[in-house]
């Protein structure tokens, strides 16, 4: 549960590259735990006779994204992104190569790109809409644009919003972590069978969703629960859908919780959800790192420091993703709720699923759930991963849940989700 934002990427706006060389299409991959995420470099003259262009994540749904600026000596490119704290430095092989590194939150990549023969947003390399789905655009409550895909037939069925987990995890349930997974499509996919409409989005600083101003140093856990309620308003208010459920994986659980308590929505899902702070559940996971004892023994004194609401100067190197100085200012705000506190506040109907082979949240804390909210609806799913993929007996395709986006969600989940939402009054 690393929080983790999507890689943005500068634009070329130098003109002290030779122009042949980086007019066109780039295509590359950054490899994450044996996953890759593709990255596509569009370059063109602006009427100025400067370069400019645009950059794609595919496997984010991302595309179109704009970029900045670029130092550049000779061959060579070095680029700043201040929004993430990253860079990027890369050297031009020949015409149609660049071998770099990306750098962020002092973790590097090996970033290569090689000149693309096929325009990657051709028609032949976009992929087909599930029938019933479209794409449509939210304004947050920052003003910017949460892009989401809704999948209904009308605005008669029952709405459910999933709300993703932590870090870079988009609509679908991929991360540029690593994950691929397409557990919220597959989750959307299997609630449209059973004639239950869906509405699945990338949050904000995420995917489609990435403002041209957008900053991680800005970002708190209330913009989110904010984001929620506009989006429950436009779906509600706009779209006339008038049966709207809440369905919140992991991180997305607690932000589901709290916007819950402030909509009425027809019942409220919490998916693999933190039934403890969320300083608990990340010192028991980082506790299990193979770091020396000299780290592990500053995890707490660090959590302390944020739970006071102050920011840590002093990081090891080995903790840095995790708290690095960008992600602290949201680690703080996220620090003041306890889950187990706040669905006691819910008056909505309350389904708690929790599957057995989860490695990052426990039985234990949708127990904490059910126990702090007597009328709420407990199932404890056998077999499924935090991916909500069951990973079978003794959990042994753990990993598999985690990398392949072919595996379908584990269908007892599905079964009482559906169920819920159906019986739901």
């Amino acid at each position: 549960m690393k929080k983790s934002f999507l890689l943005l990427l500068l634009s070329f706006l130098s003109t002290a590259l030779p122009a042949q060389k980086i007019i066109g299409n780039w295509e590359g991959n950054i490899e994450i735990n044996g996953n890759k995420l593709p990255i596509v470099f569009h370059f063109t003259k602006n009427n100025d006779g400067k370069i400019d262009g645009k950059w794609d994540s595919p496997k984010q749904n991302a595309m179109g994204l704009p970029f900045s600026n670029i130092n550049n000596d000779k061959d060579s490119l070095h680029l700043e992104i201040k929004m993430i704290s990253g860079s990027y430095a890369g050297k031009f092989i020949g015409n149609d190569s660049i071998t770099g590194m990306w750098k962020q939150n002092d973790v590097e990549f090996p970033l290569n790109f090689s000149r693309a023969t096929v325009d990657s947003e051709s028609p032949a390399n976009t992929a087909p809409l599930h029938p019933g789905e479209k794409e449509i655009a939210i304004t947050s409550a920052a003003g910017s644009k949460l892009y989401g895909t809704l999948l209904s037939k009308n605005n008669q069925q029952p709405l459910t919003i999933i709300f993703a987990g932590s870090g870079s995890t988009d609509r679908d349930g991929n991360s540029s972590m690593g994950t691929a997974t397409n557990e919220y499509k597959m989750l959307a996919y299997s609630l449209d069978s059973h004639n239950i409409a869906s509405f699945r989005f990338d949050k904000r600083g995420v995917g489609k969703s990435i403002p041209s101003d957008f900053s991680e140093n800005n970002l708190l856990f209330n913009d989110y629960v904010n984001d929620a309620e506009k989006i429950f308003d436009y779906l509600h208010d706009t779209l006339g859908f008038k049966n709207i459920f809440f369905a919140g994986h992991s991180e997305g659980s607690l932000i589901a919780m709290l916007a819950a308590q402030k909509k009425k929505v027809s019942g409220y899902i919490s998916i693999a959800g933190p039934g403890r702070p969320i300083d608990e559940i990340l010192e028991e996971q980082l506790q299990k790192a193979p770091w020396p004892d000299s780290v592990k023994e500053q995890i707490a004194p660090i959590f302390n420091q944020l739970k006071n609401g102050n920011k840590v100067d002093k990081i090891p190197a080995s903790l840095e993703p995790v708290f690095r100085k960008s992600v602290q200012p949201y680690m703080i705000s996220w620090l003041k709720y306890d889950p187990a506190a706040e669905i006691k506040k819910l008056t909505c109907p309350v389904l708690i699923i929790q599957g057995s082979c989860d490695i990052q949240v426990k039985v234990k804390d949708a127990q904490n759930l059910h126990e702090a909210n007597k009328k709420s609806m407990l199932k404890i799913i056998p077999g499924m991963s935090h991916t909500l993929k069951n990973a079978g007996a003794d959990c042994v395709d753990q990993q598999k849940t985690y990398t392949d986006g072919s595996m379908p969600v584990d269908r007892l989940m599905a079964k009482d989700i559906v169920e819920f939402i159906k019986d739901a009054k």
